[in-house]
């Protein structure tokens, strides 16, 4: 599968072809896979990858129904989620017993409290009827997207919805940097560098070594900013009934980890994600167009070149 606009595809026929690819393997990966643990996973990065791809082509949809398809897709994802979140913490205290042995006690102690409450459940902490819903979901959003229409249909719109996502980064960064303890700030922030990762994936055919480049500087951003929220959630826990069964010392140090953690992947991202989001936004969406644009004469001379090529080829050869 191919998560890419094509330089000779039409802009709508390349949104219902990646689209639904995406929900299609969301599904595949809900239904088929044995450990539904790896299953919802997998699920869920399709998910994000259709909602980045609304939100570059937001201007085309309309407010409306950008909202309406996003918020559908959103509620998808949050109906898996909480499966999700356990799974992370688990898979988190698992790490610690051998990273930080220091640590060994306190995060064996919640482990075993946390498995336990795992082997109530159907094997990944989610219900299967939030599986079974969201099949359903999933297939209803497939056929909608399949006879989607954008206004207008052209490269623009692409230009428009990613000037719009990365203006949000910008803005995102901004409060992130004024207020740097603040969860629902680095959140935001979070969700920018993973649209800018996938869009700039999206649009690699206008200049491939670079865009990718740019996606590999976002995802790593995407991925401390996922880290730090892996340890909010783990903060979560520690918050609630569960960890009532620690004793305090176990409590505290699981908490100390948790703050220094938080101040590590913080100090890294923060410096990365303003080098991301240092264009401005309408620049970066200019030379976007331009490069697109130079991408597409090249790549109709090339195939004009070869066509004249052959043509020539089987003359002589007649």
């Amino acid at each position: 599968m191919a998560y890419r606009l094509k330089l000779k595809e039409p802009l709508a026929k390349g949104v219902r072809r990646i689209a639904g690819e995406q929900l299609g393997n969301a599904a595949a990966r809900l239904q088929g896979d044995a450990d539904l643990e790896t299953g919802v996973h997998e699920a869920r990065k399709s998910l994000k990858r259709t909602r980045a791809l609304l939100r570059l082509i937001r201007p085309g949809l309309g407010d409306a129904g950008f909202r309406k398809a996003n918020a559908r897709l959103r509620d998808i994802a949050r109906g898996l989620s909480a499966a999700r979140d356990r799974d992370v913490v688990r898979a988190h205290l698992n790490g610690l017993l051998k990273a930080k042995p220091a640590l060994a006690k306190a995060a064996r102690h919640l482990l075993a409290v946390l498995d336990a409450a795992h082997t109530t459940t159907n094997g990944s902490g989610a219900p299967t009827r939030n599986v079974a819903q969201a099949l359903r979901e999933i297939d209803a959003m497939r056929r909608e997207i399949g006879a989607i229409v954008l206004n207008p249909a052209t490269f623009e719109t692409i230009v428009a919805g990613l000037t719009k996502s990365h203006r949000a980064g910008r803005k995102a960064l901004a409060r992130a940097l004024e207020s740097p303890g603040e969860e629902e700030a680095l959140h935001e922030l979070r969700k920018a560098a993973q649209a800018y990762w996938r869009q700039m994936i999206l649009v690699q055919q206008a200049w491939p070594e670079a865009f990718l480049a740019r996606a590999a500087a976002a995802k790593l951003v995407a991925d401390l900013l996922g880290q730090d929220h892996d340890i909010a959630l783990l903060e979560g826990v520690l918050a609630g009934p569960e960890a009532q069964a620690l004793t305090a010392t176990e409590h505290r140090a699981l908490a100390r980890y948790c703050a220094v953690r938080h101040g590590e992947l913080r100090s890294e991202a923060l410096p990365k994600a303003q080098l991301l989001f240092i264009e401005q936004s309408g620049q970066l969406g200019v030379r976007i167009s331009e490069l697109w644009n130079a991408a597409r004469r090249a790549a109709r001379s090339e195939t004009r070149g070869r066509t004249r090529d052959e043509g020539a080829a089987a003359r002589r050869s007649s």
